[in-house]
């Protein structure tokens, strides 16, 4: 069954201009017959036909699928370096953060000693600021039993007097027999 030009390119899916250039650099044995201004194409030429836009297509499509490879390569290739270029960015701004956060921690640590320093300031000057005669009594109170134990005899003859204190007896205040 013979086909028309128009037939056979809505076939593969492409021009009639396309087949009709296809058909011109066809050699004379290959080209079909014209009738009436029209190619009547048979089956064999059909064959043919089909044969050099199919292997023209594949030739196309290989350069095409190469470029669009190459392209595609190079376009992986720089999404690759893109991506190694942020992992060392987060390697290095998380590098950042941990430094940081021993510096937040260092200052905490000085922030608390320098308040800890300044509340014993306060208290020593409290101490000093208050008044001289209540520091005296205070103090005085606190010396007096220990002054008033001092001075004391201790319990006994006053023949035990005139001998010396044992070491013992001082410690332990009995003035036991020596």
């Amino acid at each position: 069954m013979s086909k028309t030009v128009k037939e056979l390119a809505d076939e593969l899916g492409v021009s009639r201009q396309y087949i009709q250039k296809v058909i011109s650099n066809l050699p004379a044995t290959k080209k079909p017959t014209k009738l009436q201004h029209r190619y009547i194409i048979d089956n064999h030429e059909e064959a043919y036909i089909k044969a050099l836009i199919l292997k023209t297509d594949n030739k196309e499509t290989n350069k095409a699928t190469k470029e669009t490879n190459k392209a595609t390569n190079s376009s992986s290739i720089a999404n690759q370096k893109y991506e190694m270029a942020l992992e060392e960015q987060i390697r290095l701004l998380k590098a950042q953060l941990d430094k940081k956060d021993d510096q937040l921690e260092k200052m905490q640590k000085l922030l608390d000693q320098s308040q800890q320093l300044q509340l014993m300031t306060e208290q020593k000057l409290k101490r000093l600021a208050t008044p001289e005669d209540k520091r005296e009594n205070d103090s005085s109170s606190k010396e007096e039993p220990i002054h008033e134990e001092a001075t004391k005899t201790p319990r006994g003859d006053k023949d035990n007097l005139d001998r010396p204190i044992s070491f013992w007896s001082r410690l332990f205040g009995n003035r036991g027999n020596q």
